[in-house]
């Protein structure tokens, strides 16, 4: 009788001991799987950064590459005022260079500004004076007549003198009477018809020389003169649509 029951209870602690086995089995597994899950996870938790990172360098790229698009656009617009703009001011000085041709000591020089009518002082002033001579009339009256015909343009008259020191004559110093000097020939073409609200002077005295002394005080004839910029209605100047192709 004992030997059976030997027998069941042994076999019963051997289903037994399986059954242990195959449930630490099973817990390693899922052990095993849980850590798969959390790796899974942590992949696509870090996918999703990764994503996360293309997509704003994407939005980037595009908003950079709308930008371009649109600066281009607008150096373009630029290019093609800039064109324009020197076509008019072309012509503008070949129609101005016929009213001076004959014209001693008077030249139309084209700048990044506009044009401008040069006439040295000697032509229009005696040293130290700001009354203009008689021959400087029949020079001034061509250009009066040029900007009568065309009263859509804006004048500003440059006074500049050389480096040298007022000693002499009653002005203070060389702005004074650069500016005088400008506002005579103001007076001149305003009374000759030019509307005196299209016309402005600049007194720059020795500032912008047009040939550079060897020393501030030295004087140069070529630097004593008056300039005549002449500006077409609407214009901007080539100095500032290139600033505008900077930005």
């Amino acid at each position: 009788m004992l030997k059976p029951m030997v027998v069941a209870v042994l076999g019963v602690c051997l289903v037994g001991l399986a059954g242990c086995a195959e449930l630490q089995q099973q817990k390693k597994q899922n052990a095993a799987l849980q850590q798969q899950v959390q790796s899974l996870t942590s992949d696509n938790e870090a996918l999703k950064a990764a994503n996360a990172k293309l997509t704003s360098r994407n939005d980037e790229l595009e908003a950079a590459a709308a930008g371009a698009g649109e600066k281009a656009g607008k150096d373009a617009g630029l290019l093609a005022e800039l064109k324009a703009e020197q076509a008019k001011l072309r012509k503008q000085k070949e129609d101005l260079a016929a009213v001076v041709k004959n014209i001693p000591n008077m030249t139309v020089e084209g700048r990044s500004e506009g044009n401008f009518i040069v006439t040295e002082n000697k032509v229009l002033f005696d040293a130290g004076q700001i009354e203009l001579k008689p021959e400087a009339a029949a020079a001034l009256g061509k250009v009066a007549d040029y900007l009568v015909a065309h009263p859509q343009v804006t004048i500003r008259i440059d006074g500049h003198t050389d480096g040298q020191p007022i000693k002499v004559s009653k002005w203070q110093d060389n702005y004074e009477l650069s500016a005088m000097r400008a506002h005579a020939v103001m007076r001149f073409l305003v009374d000759k018809g030019v509307k005196a609200d299209r016309v402005y002077i600049a007194g720059f005295g020795p500032n912008r020389p047009l040939v550079p002394p060897k020393e501030p005080e030295e004087e140069v004839a070529a630097n004593r003169r008056v300039e005549i910029l002449v500006i077409p209605e609407g214009i901007r100047s080539i100095s500032q649509i290139l600033e505008s192709l900077k930005d």
